[in-house]
């Protein structure tokens, strides 16, 4: 007699229900929403940053950051506009629902070598929160 060689249809029917709970713990736990805000609003706050600071260093008129409870923007001395643009982007840039800024308002001076004064900024969503510290030097990074 030959046995045949192969998975019963029991043993696949348990294998998929394995690998279907251990997915939806995985989804669960890798889709907060809250966290993923938090760091495309912090990326996006410290590209602002380099901006300036670039801007800044590049010959351009005193560049400023303005940070406010629920956006930021980036300005130079001698543009008073509601809205600034760069390309595509536009300031001032809303943060997503339930992302603030503490302290809810700062203005960050840079100096034609891309200095500006030292700062810590906190994003907070959902309990959760991300720092950007920012050096004398005006160098901006994750904290």
């Amino acid at each position: 007699m030959k046995k045949s060689v192969g998975f019963t249809l029991l043993e696949l029917i348990v294998v998929i229900l394995l690998v279907s709970i251990l997915a939806a713990s995985a989804v669960s736990r890798f889709a907060n929403k809250s966290d993923f805000s938090l760091k495309t609003e912090q990326e996006q706050l410290i590209s602002a940053l380099f901006q300036a600071q670039q801007w800044a260093m590049s010959g351009r008129p005193t560049q400023f950051v303005i940070l406010s409870a629920n956006s930021f923007t980036v300005r130079d001395a001698g543009n008073s506009a509601n809205h600034y643009g760069v390309g595509s982007l536009t300031y001032p840039q809303d943060l997503t629902s339930g992302v603030t800024f503490n302290p809810t308002t700062l203005v960050l001076t840079y100096t034609g070598l891309g200095a500006t004064s030292a700062a810590i900024i906190t994003l907070s969503a959902g309990g959760d929160s991300v720092r950007v510290r920012i050096e004398d030097s005006g160098y901006a990074h994750v904290l």
